[in-house]
Order: structure tokens, then sequence, then C-alpha cells
């Protein structure tokens, strides 16, 4: 899309919207290509282009383009205050040549940083479809020397902090452990407080449904 010509891309997005409506889309996921390069935080312009998105109704939005991650924030429709839009600002970076030995402007590593952002919606057996979970996994890029094959490797790690024992799983040097370490809490520290809303909100919001619709658990 061109930022000069929002209105044509909202439109556009409305005339999706109706197509896939038309096929059976039960739920709705923007991916898009936004923002300034390796800034932690998103800019004004995104943060409108997210809530008019989320006036036309998606459930989701994902965003890339900045080579750093951003945060995760939860949004609420004006036209429809029962609208809630998950939007994730940047993913960070996948598998990249990107440092901080290379970008001058992230020194800190954030270039180094990106998740796996994965959502899943419910559907019950009375047609109503929510958006029951959104979960994220911090990754990590390692560029240099294996200490397992001994060759220039680029590796995503993915950091779950559910493992106990990364060394053991991801073969670590100790400098490795501390970089995997120090990206984990840098991604954290972007999106951990609006990654605990939107948990709280889902959460509530799955108790909700399922209390209107009489849901009891097995």
């Amino acid at each position: 899309f061109d930022y000069a010509q929002l209105d044509k891309f909202y439109t556009e997005l409305e005339g999706y919207i109706e197509a896939m409506e038309a096929e059976g889309a039960e739920g709705l996921m923007l991916f898009i290509h936004w923002g300034e390069e390796y800034m932690l935080t998103p800019t004004e312009k995104q943060q409108a282009i997210a809530q008019k998105v989320c006036d036309l109704g998606f459930d989701v939005i994902v965003g890339g383009h900045p080579h750093v991650v951003q945060p995760m924030d939860l949004l609420t429709s004006t036209v429809d205050p029962d609208q809630k839009t998950v939007c994730i600002y940047s993913v960070g970076n996948a598998l990249s040549n990107q440092s901080r030995n290379t970008i001058s402007r992230t020194p800190q590593g954030h270039c180094e940083d990106g998740m796996l952002f994965s959502v899943t919606f419910s559907k019950y057996s009375d047609g109503t479809v929510i958006l029951e979970s959104a979960d994220l996994l911090p990754t990590w890029v390692f560029l240099g020397t294996s200490p397992v094959t001994g060759e220039w490797e680029y590796n995503i790690m993915p950091l779950d902090d559910s493992v106990s024992d990364w060394y053991a799983q991801l073969q670590l040097t100790d400098s490795m452990y501390k970089n995997c370490k120090a990206s984990y809490d840098r991604t954290m520290a972007i999106v951990g407080s609006g990654m605990a809303e939107v948990d709280a909100y889902l959460a509530q919001n799955v108790a909700d449904t399922e209390a209107l619709l009489g849901v009891t658990a097995p």
C-alpha cells in the first residue's frame, strides 16, 4: 500500500473482506508490511492504520518490515465496541544476516530478535466463531561457526520458556546461551505487557462465550 493513498487501501480491504466472507471466511487476519526500520515502537501512521483495520472488522493484524520486534496491542473498534483486534506491530527478523555488528542502529542486538506468532480460532456447534488464543515464541538468529558441525551457519533458535535446558536442546556454548537469554529478555520487554493483556482478554472472552452458550466442561 501507499501511505499517500490510504483511502484506496481501505477500499481494497473492504472488497477483500466482502469476497472472503462470501467464500465462507469466519475469521480475518491481515499481514502487513509497514513501519520504520529499526524503530522499537510503532509510528503514529501504523497505529492509525491498525485502528482503521480494527474498525473494518479484522481479528488479527501481523506486521513486518522494521527488522526488530515491536509491541503487541489489543485494539477496540470505534464502530463496534464488541470488536477487538489483536495486533503485533512487528515480528522482527527471522533468518537474517543482520546483527549488532552490521547494523549500527541496533547496537543492543534487536535486529537479531524475532518471533513465531500463531493464533487459534474456535468454532462452536451453534456456529459461533471466536479467537481463542494468541501465542508467540521468541527467536534468536545465530550467525557463526556451529559448535556442532564446525561450519558457518545461520540458525533460528526457538527460545521456549517452557524448556528448562536450552544448553542441551539447542546445543549452545556459554556465549550462545548468553545471547539467547539476552534476546529473550529484549523481546519480552517489548511484547510482554501487551501479550498479558491479550491473554487475559481472550481467556475472559472464551469464558463469557461458553457461559452464554451453556458450554460445560467435560
